[in-house]
């Protein structure tokens, strides 16, 4: 019985000790996360624009193109908690900071928190952009937490694939025209119902936060614009008004309260089926469109 025991003992030491060195490892592997925060604490007094937010800005807006000075510090998934965060925790790195840039797409206001949908990406944050919204000791602060991205990056040591990459200036790579699917209009409809939250979701929270950022913005003297990307016409034919009236009603009372600039693309007919990777995602045709566009626009302001 001893014996047996001894050897449970050492299987699991051996097993913790592996698990260890795993941490250790993915740990060490380049994200787009830590790649963004690394710039950022090396560069940051280069950025006089920011742009913050989800996928919608992270493959739509093109820093390059935008103009110069220009990062992106979108993520997929990015709530507004996260843009606050993420702008309170890199502020000090980007003395020169001039303008803010912040999607408000038609899912913002419902979402739940991140941590209620997401919880490797949660991970990803903490660990690889340090993000103090969560405690050091926290399952956050572990990479193995989030298993299935813990044993891929592993795997991708050993069988190297593409995982979700950005360019130099933090824009997303991938959802060019090459890697849409051909069947792509045709999940429209159940594209818009995904995003549509039949329980009232957290408006109010959400409200609040754009509030605090709009207040810290204006504190620290910063010019802070919200833009909603556009969406083919099969999406917003397909969204409940309900939820989309909401967005709405949110958007004019934050411009009356906190005059803010607002650009809504949403609609905009001057996107084509080129310019988008699916059914509310631009293409990287798209975004080099509507990068040029809201330069025009800032440099008429």
């Amino acid at each position: 019985m001893k014996l047996f025991l001894k050897k449970i003992l050492w299987f699991s030491l051996l097993v913790l000790g592996l698990l260890f060195i795993g941490e250790l490892v993915v740990r060490s592997i380049e994200t787009p996360y830590r790649y963004k925060a690394d710039w950022l604490r090396e560069n940051g007094d280069k950025v006089k624009i920011l742009v913050l937010g989800s996928s919608h800005t992270y493959y739509g807006i093109i820093p390059s193109v935008l103009g110069d000075s220009v990062f992106n510090l979108a993520n997929i998934s990015q709530t507004p908690e996260y843009d606050l965060a993420l702008l309170k925790t890199f502020h000090s790195d980007m003395p020169n900071l001039e303008t803010v840039i912040v999607p408000i797409s038609y899912f913002t206001f419902r979402d739940p928190a991140l941590e209620d949908m997401d919880h490797g990406l949660c991970v990803q944050y903490k660990v690889g952009m340090g993000l103090p919204l969560h405690s050091d000791f926290s399952l956050y602060n572990l990479c193995i937490t989030d298993f299935k991205s813990y044993a891929g990056r592993l795997r991708n040591l050993i069988m190297p694939q593409e995982l979700n990459i950005c360019d130099t200036l933090g824009f997303g790579l991938g959802f060019d025209l090459a890697h849409r699917e051909p069947n792509w209009k045709e999940k429209a409809v159940d594209r818009a119902h995904d995003l549509t939250q039949i329980l009232p979701g957290r408006p109010e929270k959400v409200e609040n936060v754009i509030k605090e950022l709009v207040s810290y913005c204006k504190e620290k003297n910063i010019e802070l614009i919200f833009i909603t990307t556009p969406v083919i016409t099969e999406f917003s034919s397909a969204i409940d008004r309900k939820q989309y009236e909401e967005m709405r009603e949110k958007i004019r009372g934050l411009r009356e309260n906190c005059n803010m600039k607002y650009y809504d693309f949403f609609m905009s007919d001057n996107f084509k089926d080129e310019d988008f990777h699916d059914s509310d995602h631009l293409s990287d045709i798209g975004a080099r469109k509507l990068s040029l566009m809201l330069r025009d626009s800032l440099s008429n302001q």
